[in-house]
């Protein structure tokens, strides 16, 4: 796929370079709802969350179990997401309310434990609880008077830096993007390791 091609839909993601398309697509519309840039565009109504902090738990969310124990993914997609399949889970967590659970954001999850969509759910909510007290230590510098520039372990603080990130680290090539063929729960939790830190 030529790198300028857009994908405007999930359903047209059928490889990394399609889904870092995709993400790509994601940021912008994301940064034109929840940024502020263009309140009245379609797409605004979209997105429930404005932080990433908000995906994340929104993720935690769907990769959960309703209260009647079914899940809210259809069971083919928790298989193996393939990148058609984590593209429609990115599309359906936009609009998934977030809900904090203390259980899991104690869960303190590496990604080299990812092995299930139950482990990922796991490491969505270490990173979740991660970020906020990432921003919670630049605020409390910025309180002081510091500088709170490269302090954090975040590279970005808004949901759709974050996401431009991630498409360009996905798009990107190096010895490690192997590792991401074919899609699994790991490489899914590898990905989401390294957008935290990619610029």
């Amino acid at each position: 796929m030529p790198a300028s091609q857009s994908i405007n839909s999930w359903q047209q993601v059928d490889s990394r370079a399609g889904f870092a398309a995709y993400l790509r697509f994601l940021a912008f519309d994301c940064e034109r709802a929840c940024g502020g840039q263009d309140s009245e565009a379609p797409t605004a109504q979209r997105w429930t969350h404005q932080s990433i902090n908000g995906f994340l738990w929104g993720w935690v969310r769907l990769l959960g179990s309703r209260i009647d124990g079914t899940d809210l993914l259809h069971e083919e997609a928790l298989d193996r997401p393939g990148w058609r399949g984590l593209a429609y889970q990115i599309d359906t967590v936009r609009t998934t309310p977030p809900v904090f659970n203390c259980v899991l954001a104690d869960s303190d999850t590496k990604p080299d434990e990812v092995d299930t969509a139950q482990d990922l759910r796991m490491y969505a909510a270490t990173l979740a609880t991660d970020f906020a007290r990432d921003q919670r230590e630049r605020q409390a510098k910025t309180d002081r008077g510091q500088w709170a520039g490269d302090g954090g372990s975040w590279a970005h603080s808004t949901l759709y830096d974050w996401l431009a990130s991630w498409a360009a680290w996905a798009g990107a090539n190096s010895p490690l993007h192997a590792q991401l063929d074919p899609v699994t729960w790991r490489s899914v939790a590898l990905q989401l390791s390294v957008a935290r830190i990619y610029e």
